[in-house]
Formats: C-alpha cells, structure tokens, sequence
C-alpha cells in the first residue's frame, strides 16, 4: 500500500492576522513563496484611481526619487505618502 504524507491542515485559514510562523505544515517549508502568498494575501489594500495628469506626475515624482519607476519604487511612494498622512492626521 502506498504511503502518503498527511495533508496541510486548514486551521490557519481563518487567521485575519496570518503569519508565515503559523504555516506549520513541511510543504510550505520547502515553497516559501507559496506561504508568504498566503500571508500577504490577508493584507489590506488600497486602490486609487488617478486622473491621467495626476499619475504621470506620481511617475515623475517616483522616477526623480529613485532613479526609475518600477512596481517596488511605486509601492515604496505610495506607502510613504500614506505613512506621512497617517503621522500628520494622528498628531492632531
């Protein structure tokens, strides 16, 4: 009779505040970027719709800063802003 390894456990799939230390089963340990896919898909998120004049000069503006413009850099920015916002809205 064949012998099959015990399948991944589900428990931590309702985890609204997963971390990659609760992903215990040895399957994740050998694909760690399956695990930290699981992980950050419980992030949140923020989606912005900018006029066109508006996103060119965010480019603009990410290029200027960093050298170029590529997924990181504009996360990076847009994170930073939003981290800046934060600050400022709870000092007052």
């Amino acid at each position: 009779m064949a012998k099959f390894r015990k399948a991944p456990g589900s428990e931590w799939l309702g985890h609204p505040y997963l971390k990659i230390e609760d992903i215990d089963h040895e399957f994740f340990k050998y694909s760690k970027y399956l695990a930290q896919s699981l992980v950050d898909n419980r992030k949140g998120r923020v989606y912005l719709v900018m006029d066109h004049n508006f996103y060119q000069d965010f480019l603009a503006a990410v290029k200027k800063k960093f050298g170029n413009i590529n997924a990181s850099h504009v996360n990076k920015a847009a994170m930073d802003a939003v981290k800046a916002w934060v600050e400022e809205v709870n000092k007052e």
